[in-house]
């Protein structure tokens, strides 16, 4: 899934940030610390898909808000996310 950020505002609950994937608009609004932890898991799975050749592989889920925010890698330095809602 691509992953492009369109905005990111300060809100009553935290943060609200709104990305363009493949699947449409999504929004996760959390706290601080858990877009402050998605942003660092982030840039560590983009530094490792750059090594990336071969495998297809989640390496975190992060919750945030009622999300929880999956990130791995696909073979040729692809970042892979998944937006799961109960």
């Amino acid at each position: 899934m691509s992953l492009e950020l369109l905005s990111a505002d300060q809100t009553d609950e935290g943060l609200a940030v709104t990305f363009a994937t493949d699947r449409g608009v999504e929004r996760l609004v959390g706290t601080p610390d858990e877009m402050a932890r998605l942003a660092r898991s982030m840039q560590q799975v983009a530094a490792l898909g750059q090594l990336n050749e071969d495998e297809n592989v989640w390496l975190d889920a992060v919750p945030v808000g009622d999300a929880i925010v999956k990130l791995g890698i696909s073979p040729g330095g692809q970042a892979r996310v998944l937006i799961l809602r109960p």
